[in-house]
């Protein structure tokens, strides 16, 4: 088999490694989490999905990706694209080959392994032993003939409950309602009489079969387990210290305890089970040493909190990949759990907050119809809809500032605790923003986790009257700032679309700006000079390269919102080109080509998105201030650089090699520059303040504090 050469990396059969593994539901967090570890192990990983741009498809720890067809849609058609996957994939040595299911997909691959061994090792349970937990019926069935502690359970079979619970089937109430079938919480709820089951059942749907169980007092606690052969190989119990939604939902911040009072019936279910790989068991209990925990359900595959448990101690997916391997695993070490940590999982514990305080503060109590609207959006996973609901909500039931500064309060309290995106060594970590972006490209829309409502608005410029103040008129005075983004007339999607997205966040409004739309000063509050092409060299006394197109009516463009920018005190911000472009228009020059500046820098695109350097910032600089750091690690895709500063700025930051990354100007209220791209970089603090502090200088702006607030940048940077 030949080599072969993904984005440039090679993926060589003549380069030995820990061996090689095919990890599918690249989407997911889950998927993230094992390619991380099995890289960092010096295991081959493969993504696979059956959509696109999935987070394994950028990460840096994945050799490779691949689509197949969707389960769902064509079962046998899927099982022959992996087929010839694992053909197209194998290696010509006897390194270690395994395909590792990151979701529910675990089952169908126990289902069929026969089709895939030997060629390719299968880390998933015998599906003998699967069947015999799952789906929860079966798990219910199980424990009674056990004899393993769990709560009491009538299942109720399909067909048996179309118009309610039947007359004479007595139960006891208050209970829990959930299918069999349900993941992350989902379907899952707390039924209080004989009234709200008949409305459940009914909604449920009369083709598959429903539990209810006797309602444990107490807490949820995850067992997160791996076995060899049915010996208990690795532990980690945790429990949800918040969860969205709040009643019975997926844990939004989690927390490590000790697993004594679960590690006796945990190894029991895997003796009789003969379990062969990773799960993840649902106790509740009370806390009372004399009560043992009950088990409500088992997991056969990785689970939601898989980034957690192995941040705990215990690294699932690489024992995973050795027991699949034939090696023997390691002896388990008790103490290298560390009992007390915590983690959040990204979206969920801002919404679980929320949701926690919409339930405590009696000024939302109005808000109730419009909250339950917002747990609707996400239930459908569109986690900013639910946000921006609640937010909403909250703002019409409180008017008052008190019910913000507790949501805050909240989230600042868990705000510095890890998460799976967390780490700037992976590219994949800032994903959420290019898959905004592919959405935008192919479907020309947000997609469902983006989407937000938001006042209706042509992007048809407002003249002026004369002597009245040049301040946007689109929106009332408590609205979204305006922030016109400058652009070519063509193209540039992904920056135009990833600052649009990361100026919503930062609560603004953005406006494209082109040559052929430029707009006036009263459309807007302030202005983002974007990325782009080189800004053409004769504006700085450089000559022209031969060949080279550059965007003279842009330049134009550019240099009259600049001049009005200063008539007006308009903010503005400048990246990349942009920040080149301010520099020039105030007599600066730059250096075309910095290819003598920076050895084996990437030569595309895609490459420099991920490309990672040190910025080391000016004490007491904008920068500085803003961040609270002293160095930073950005992106960089530009080709050129600011050389010779233009009047009135100064250097906020810079490379080890002198190269200039981030300016400031010293007399205007709001005249900043980076050089890097912040808005690929959204999963860092420093970089949303970024936008942050533009929108809150146009806000001022607009609301007269021009010679006030909008003035005092480290005011705007603590914001």
């Amino acid at each position: 088999m030949p080599n072969r050469h993904i984005l440039g990396v090679p993926l060589s059969d003549e380069a030995p490694s820990a061996g090689r593994v095919i990890v599918t539901y690249g989407r997911s967090l889950m998927a993230l989490a094992i390619a991380r570890s099995l890289h960092e192990h010096g295991v081959e990983v493969i993504g696979c999905d059956d959509v696109n741009m999935t987070v394994l498809s950028f990460s840096r720890h994945v050799m490779d990706n691949f689509t197949h067809t969707a389960f769902e849609k064509d079962e046998e058609q899927a099982l022959a694209d992996f087929e010839e996957a694992v053909r197209r994939y194998a290696p010509e040595d006897d390194r270690p080959y395994v395909l590792m299911p990151a979701f529910r997909d675990a089952r169908l691959f126990a289902k069929y392994r026969e089709r895939f061994e030997p060629a390719i090792r299968v880390a998933a349970p015998d599906l003998a032993s699967i069947e015999m937990i799952s789906p929860k019926d079966h798990f219910a069935r199980f424990l009674k003939e056990t004899g393993l502690p769990g709560p009491a359970t009538r299942i109720l079979e399909p067909g048996t409950f179309r118009n309610g619970l039947p007359a004479n089937v007595a139960t006891d109430f208050p209970l829990i309602a959930k299918p069999t079938d349900g993941v992350g919480g989902r379907g899952v709820k707390k039924i209080r009489d004989r009234a709200a089951l008949d409305t459940y059942l009914k909604a449920a749907g009369p083709e598959r079969p429903i539990l209810l169980q006797e309602l444990v007092e107490g807490e949820d606690y995850c067992v997160s387990i791996i076995a060899d052969h049915g010996d208990l190989a690795g532990i980690v119990v945790y429990r949800n210290l918040a969860q969205f939604p709040h009643e019975a939902g997926a844990g939004a911040v989690r927390e490590t305890v000790d697993d004594t009072p679960f590690r006796a019936s945990a190894r029991a279910l895997l003796k009789a089970t003969g379990w062969n790989g990773v799960g993840e068991i649902d106790f509740r209990w009370n806390g009372d040493p004399s009560t043992p925990p009950k088990m409500i359900e088992m997991n056969p595959r990785y689970w939601a909190g898989l980034y957690h448990s192995m941040s705990s101690g215990v690294d699932f997916p690489w024992l995973a990949f050795q027991l699949a391997a034939g090696r023997a695993l390691p002896a388990a070490d008790p103490h290298a759990v560390l009992q007390g940590h915590r983690t959040r999982t990204p979206g969920a514990w801002i919404l679980s907050a929320a949701e926690d305080l919409a339930a405590s503060d009696p000024d939302l109590e109005r808000a109730a119809e419009a909250w339950a609207q917002s747990r609707g959006h996400a239930s459908r996973k569109e986690i900013l809809s639910a946000a921006h609901q609640l937010l909403e909500s909250a703002s019409a039931a409180a008017k008052g500032a008190h019910v913000f500064k507790e949501f805050r309060k909240r989230l600042e309290e868990q705000k510095d605790l890890p998460s799976e995106l967390d780490f700037d060594d992976d590219p994949a970590v800032g994903l959420g923003i290019l898959f905004v972006v592919s959405s935008l490209l192919k479907h020309r829309e947000l997609p469902p986790e983006f989407r937000y409502s938001a006042p209706q608005a042509t992007d048809k410029a407002h003249s002026g009257r004369a002597g009245r103040p040049a301040t946007s008129r689109r929106y009332d005075a408590g609205g979204r700032p305006i922030i016109g983004v400058t652009k070519p007339d063509e193209g540039d999607w992904m920056a135009y679309h990833a600052m649009r997205f990361a100026i919503w966040l930062a609560g603004g409004k953005a406006i494209a700006i082109t040559s052929k739309a430029p707009h006036d000063p009263h459309s807007v509050d302030g202005l983002l000079f974007g990325g782009g092409s080189d800004v053409f060299p004769n504006r700085y006394g450089g000559a022209p390269k031969t060949g080279h197109r550059y965007d003279l009516a842009r330049d134009d463009m550019e240099a009259s919102w600049a001049q009005a920018a200063l008539e007006h005190d308009i903010p503005v911000l400048g990246v990349c080109r942009g920040m080149q472009m301010l520099n020039v228009l105030e007599g600066g020059t730059l250096y075309p080509d910095l290819s003598h500046h920076e050895e084996n820098y990437p030569t595309s695109f895609l490459r420099r998105i991920f490309y990672r350097k040190t910025v080391f910032l000016t004490p007491d600089g904008w920068l500085a201030r803003l961040s609270g750091h002293e160095q930073l690690e950005v992106n960089s895709i530009h080709t050129q650089a600011v050389k010779d500063l233009g009047a009135g700025f100064k250097v906020n930051g810079a490379e080890a090699n002198g190269l200039i990354q981030a300016i400031e100007h010293e007399t205007r209220s709001f005249c900043v520059g980076v050089q890097f791209h912040p808005e690929f970089l959204l999963h860092r603090a420093f970089a949303r303040r970024i936008f942050k502090s533009l929108v809150a200088a146009a806000r001022a702006r607009r609301l007269g504090f021009a010679k006030g607030t909008a003035g005092n940048k480290s005011q705007l940077a603590a914001e």
